[in-house]
């Protein structure tokens, strides 16, 4: 079973390094069009945010799908990781939706405000949420946790 365990463990590292490619390719593209005068400057930092949001997103989304550890204590602390995992999930993809529609569609002031604004809630939720989870475990539960 760790044979199995160890043998996908370079997954989540290598679609980490495919989405920092696209960002890197998409910042390359975006300033070689600048440079060719095919686009202005407040483009091409709208567009970065655009790209970086999005491959944020898309990140965020397979977080419940990565989550892997130490084995787990209880089916307590199972559903936990699943739950937190789900949770954070959803938060940083909606977070970094609403970060690339902000840089693409909002005037830039807002868009820089709101940006950091749906980061910031995306960690608060996150935060929060794994917080209530923990306190809320069976008293039972927290004496294995100690």
């Amino acid at each position: 079973m760790n044979e199995k365990r160890e043998a996908g463990a370079g997954k989540p590292v290598l679609y980490s390094l495919v989405l920092a490619a696209v960002i890197v390719v998409g910042a390359v593209l975006l300033a070689v069009a600048r440079k060719q005068g095919w686009v202005e400057g407040d483009l091409v930092t709208r567009g970065f945010n655009v790209i970086m949001g999005l491959a944020l997103a898309v990140y965020g989304n397979t977080i419940p799908k990565m989550i892997d550890g130490a084995p787990l204590r209880s089916i307590n602390d199972a559903k936990m990781r699943q739950s937190v995992g789900r949770v954070t999930a959803w938060a940083m993809t909606l977070g970094f939706l609403t970060w690339s529609g902000l840089w693409a569609f909002a005037p830039k002031a807002i868009a820089q405000v709101g940006s950091m604004v749906a980061v910031g809630t995306t960690v608060v939720v996150t935060l929060g949420y794994t917080l209530w989870k923990y306190i809320t475990l069976q008293p039972d539960d927290h004496k294995n946790h100690s």
